[in-house]
């Protein structure tokens, strides 16, 4: 509360700067330290607002042929989330899978929901139950570089956004590399394009690109939530050449502090 004074005279000069359209450059007159506590602020009071939520999800996976994309696989799943004072709680139920566009079996489904939620825990791979936002908290800045871009020249899903480049000071596949694009009015994030700051891989397959962006919005309660995950790599498994992927899982119909029992997040052997 001591910086509320400078935040509300950044507020003032946002505006006045938008107003004026200048925004090529970062403003000298604003204080990004100023910026990432409003933004901290307003991901906190958000936090507070939310006891969990469920997710209609869908997923669709793919590969780039001659500038082209052509569906692979498409899952229909339910997402649930739960936020604990010291964690986050986090559960994906695969509802309907399709292969090449057809309905496959429930047997199916079942084999390759449990593959692929073993391959996702092996690569320690993000979904949206995490912070994208964890990087700018105190307890993580010692890790990061975090350079203020000024406002996007181009508007962000139709919105006028503050620019961040974040940059991981060592490389891990626990740490990322990212531009982020907060809400100039709200301070809300509308889009983080990121990617880890190193690559996992094994034996049988190496990733050389991998490439991830999560779009938000607004709901009808103003809750700001995950709408789009996109993903998009390339790599080279043995005995092949070079393989190409992407996948894009939509979330929709968020129902937000509807109650999540815990025995939904218990672990079992189909898991």
């Amino acid at each position: 509360m001591r910086k509320f004074p400078r935040l509300v005279a950044c507020a003032v000069l946002l505006a006045a700067g938008l107003a004026r359209g200048v925004w090529a450059q970062p403003d000298q007159s604003i204080d990004p330290e100023a910026l990432i506590e409003r933004i901290l602020m307003v991901d906190e009071s958000q936090r507070r607002q939310i006891a969990d939520i469920v997710y209609d999800a869908e997923y669709i996976e793919g590969e780039e042929k001659d500038g082209e994309f052509k569906e692979k696989v498409r899952f229909v799943k339910k997402i649930y989330v739960k936020y604990l004072p010291d964690t986050t709680l986090f559960f994906e139920e695969f509802i309907e899978y399709y292969k090449e566009g057809e309905l496959k079996s429930d047997d199916d489904l079942r084999k390759e929901a449990k593959d692929r939620k073993e391959k996702k825990r092996k690569r320690r791979a993000r979904d949206i139950s995490y912070s994208m936002i964890e990087p700018f908290y105190p307890d993580h800045r010692q890790t990061y570089d975090i350079e203020y871009l000024g406002v996007a020249d181009d508007r962000i899903e139709g919105r006028v956004c503050h620019h961040f480049e974040v940059s991981a000071l060592e490389e891990s596949d626990s740490l990322i590399n990212g531009d982020y694009y907060f809400e100039a009015e709200s301070f809300n994030l509308v889009r983080v394009d990121f990617s880890p700051a190193k690559l996992a891989g094994s034996t049988w397959f190496k990733l050389k690109d991998l490439s991830m962006s999560i779009t938000y919005g607004p709901t009808a309660d103003r809750h700001w939530l995950p709408r789009q995950f996109d993903v998009e790599g390339k790599g080279k498994a043995m005995f092949f050449f070079g393989v190409k992927f992407a996948g894009t899982e939509y979330y929709r119909n968020p129902v937000v502090n509807g109650g999540i029992e815990d025995d939904v997040f218990e672990v079992t052997d189909g898991d």
